[in-house]
């Protein structure tokens, strides 16, 4: 299989230019993506109505678990636009050392990067008050004793990126460690891949800022912070410095706005503390049916639902995600969360611990077992069967009932498994029986074929949010949404996006392109923006096909809109401000987009490789492939290597046991691999007949 595939693509690598296109180059950008230079303060900005914001390359966006720093500051950066009346633009860079010369420049008003307020940056830009102060740590492995002071580097290299804080620090330390040597690494690396190269041994030690290094270490296990390399300093964001009202504006706006504070604090009071912070902190689960990411967006049938709540009531959304979910409830009543919004079951056990609001949902419970068992077809036939559940689940509870009248066993299954992963165990034979509600198994029966809903346990399960029982007006306002939402037309229209069937028939259009000597009727748009972004037209119309079959006004669950299913954010980070059903914009739009996945990883890779790696980020986002790189060399598989090697350990990542330690969380990883297996075999049928 791996030679087919590999033969297949054999002609792509001498077919794409090995030179990656600038993505963000100013002249390029002023005349095809929208992107203009300007200098002016805040009266031009207004006059212009829109306020830029620089970010370094960050499509590779981390589930915020516990609120990802940077994803914080962007959620402000758009609440600042919005109180200047201003509409936010991000321009994103083509790596962290263009960001600072892109502000003076004028292709951005505002740099959003988690910058450190250096005394030497502070003499070029101006910056902002303060958002955080941190620390700058050598970082080493964990089983690295060799370097515990300053005095230990001497000889030994400290790898960072040239144009961060991290290499000011290095060089006045070298002033008194003569032997230490800084390597310079990729600018398009971000400090976390460098700490994960410093965990697997390629990289002696780095540096870190402690509140990242904090985070990333929850996921990277192996890192130890040696010794601190500086006291507090700031963390802002940069300006020009003659942008003098501007900065004014953002210094009121954040002195208003403290920063959220950090999960880990517990706060036990009702809405008004809630609407005084301005911060709804939702407990939830990382499942494909209440929260995940997608294609670098926060998804999920609860999510989305708990965000509108959220900002009905004042609030921007704050996702906290336990390590299991038996801890939901505790975490809830401890004061880490303020809202439940979990499809938690109603049960009179929970009740006497948590206040329901009023059903918001209503599932069966259903009996799951392989697709090539069909030995069960009701609860008799669960007799001398091994049915794994959690205890914590409302299934348990109904399983122990019938467990009385037929002879069953019930096996406890590990609480941090989600129910998705106990579904995929059955699947592959390593599970006899398990249960799910008829909401999940109808997402994963959208994916996969391996198994099948035996029948209904028990039907009409409600399901609620939940808060603590003293926050009676909080209970009043979420019963006050759900009544209006409840059944209307954005409750519907979610429904349908997360639990509707989106299994799309696979067609070949070999035939017949044979037949009319072209692959669609867009070949001119591929071939002529494959040839401005150096990528075979071909491999852009066999990704066309899978993503839409050509129909270019086709709309994805996620919102992904026609013929490239381009996601509207992508489009606006691309600079690309065309209506996207428009197949011109569009496939622009599609095929910069895959270019800049492709140039996003390491030229050393072959370029039939980097283009595999692209087409899973693109389908499924960047960091939930970087997380499979990781997880490939962690199983003895080849990182370098996508079809019998990175592919094979991608679905690991809807179990919770490897999403919960990775950097991106959980991941709808069977559909990328087949969507990578797809376009593979469309291309390779179609250069066979256009050649």
């Amino acid at each position: 299989m791996l030679r087919h595939h590999d033969r297949a693509l054999a002609v792509l690598g001498g077919m794409l230019c090995l030179l990656a296109a600038p993505a963000c180059a100013p002249d390029r950008a002023q005349q095809e993506d929208g992107v203009y230079l300007e200098r002016g303060d805040l009266p031009e900005i207004r006059r212009r109505g829109q306020l830029r914001i620089l970010l370094p390359p960050q499509q590779a966006r981390m589930l915020p678990r516990r609120g990802d720093l940077l994803d914080l500051d962007l959620v402000l950066a758009r609440e600042l636009a919005a109180e200047l009346g201003l509409e936010p633009v991000l321009v994103t860079v083509e790596d962290r050392s263009e960001l600072l010369r892109a502000l003076l420049d004028g292709r951005g008003d505002l740099a959003m990067a988690r910058l450190t307020a250096t005394p030497a940056r502070r003499e070029r830009f101006a910056f902002s008050v303060a958002l955080d102060h941190v620390r700058e740590l050598l970082v080493t492995r964990e089983d690295d004793d060799g370097i515990r002071r300053p005095a230990d580097l001497a000889g030994q290299s400290v790898a960072v990126r040239a144009s961060s804080s991290f290499h000011g620090t290095l060089e006045r330390l070298r002033e008194r460690v003569p032997g230490l040597v800084i390597q310079a690494v990729d600018e398009r690396i971000d400090t976390e891949d460098i700490l994960y190269r410093v965990a697997r041994g390629e990289y002696r030690a780095t540096v870190a800022d402690e509140d990242l290094l904090e985070d990333v270490m929850r996921y990277v296990p192996g890192l130890r912070a040696a010794f601190a390399l500086t006291s507090e300093r700031p963390i802002a964001w940069a300006l020009r410095p003659d942008a003098r009202r501007l900065k004014a504006a953002v210094d009121g706006f954040l002195q208003e706005r403290a920063l959220t504070a950090h999960l880990g604090e517990r706060a036990l009071g009702g809405l008004d503390e809630i609407r005084d912070r301005k911060v709804l902190r939702v407990l939830t689960r990382n499942s494909a049916s209440t929260y995940f990411l997608y294609r670098g967006e926060q998804l999920g049938f609860d999510f989305e639902l708990a965000r509108r709540f959220a900002g009905e009531i004042g609030c921007r959304l704050q996702v906290v995600v336990p390590p299991s979910a038996d801890r939901l409830i505790p975490w809830l009543e401890e004061g880490r969360g303020d809202l439940i919004a979990a499809a938690l079951a109603i049960t009179p056990e929970r009740a006497e611990r948590i206040a329901f609001s009023r059903p918001y949902n209503r599932v069966s419970e259903v009996v799951v077992v392989s697709a090539a068992d069909d030995s069960i077809h009701g609860p008799a036939d669960l007799a001398g069967r091994k049915v794994a559940v959690q205890r914590s689940s409302s299934s348990y509870d109904s399983l122990r009932a019938l467990q009385v009248q037929v002879g069953f066993l019930i096996v406890a299954a590990p609480e941090d498994l989600a129910v998705e992963e106990l579904i995929d165990r059955v699947g592959r034979g390593e599970l006899d029986v398990t249960i799910a509600d008829s909401d999940t198994l109808d997402v994963e029966l959208t994916q996969r074929d391996d198994v099948r809903g035996a029948f209904v346990l028990r039907d009409g399960k409600p399901l609620g949010w939940a808060v603590r029982p003293d926050a009676t007006a909080l209970l009043a306002a979420v019963d006050g949404f759900l009544d209006r939402e409840y059944r209307g037309t954005f409750y519907n229209v979610l429904r349908a996006k997360y639990f509707g069937n989106r299994r799309r028939a696979a067609r070949v259009a070999a035939s017949r392109a044979a037949r009319e000597g072209r692959i669609s009727p867009y070949d001119a748009l591929f071939r002529k923006y494959g040839t401005e972004v150096e990528i075979d037209w071909r491999l852009l119309a066999a990704q066309a096909y899978t993503e839409s079959e050509f129909d270019p006004a086709a709309v994805s669950w996620a919102g992904a809109v026609g013929l490239m299913q381009v996601l509207p954010s992508t489009a606006a980070e691309l600079g690309i401000t065309g209506d996207l059903r428009e197949p011109e914009t569009n496939v622009r739009a599609g095929a910069l987009y895959l270019r800049r996945m492709i140039d996003l990883f390491e030229p050393a890779l072959p370029m039939a490789e980097r283009v595999r790696f692209a087409l899973g980020s693109y389908n499924a986002g960047r960091g939930h492939i970087l997380d499979a790189r990781r997880l490939a060399e962690e199983q003895g598989f080849d990182d370098r290597v996508w079809f019998g090697h990175v592919e094979s350990v991608l679905p690991l990542l809807t179990r919770s046991a490897y999403a919960s330690r990775s950097r991106y969380g959980y991941c709808r990883c069977l559909e990328t691999v087949e969507y990578v297996r797809e376009i593979h075999d469309h291309y390779a049928a179609y250069t066979r007949i256009m050649n």
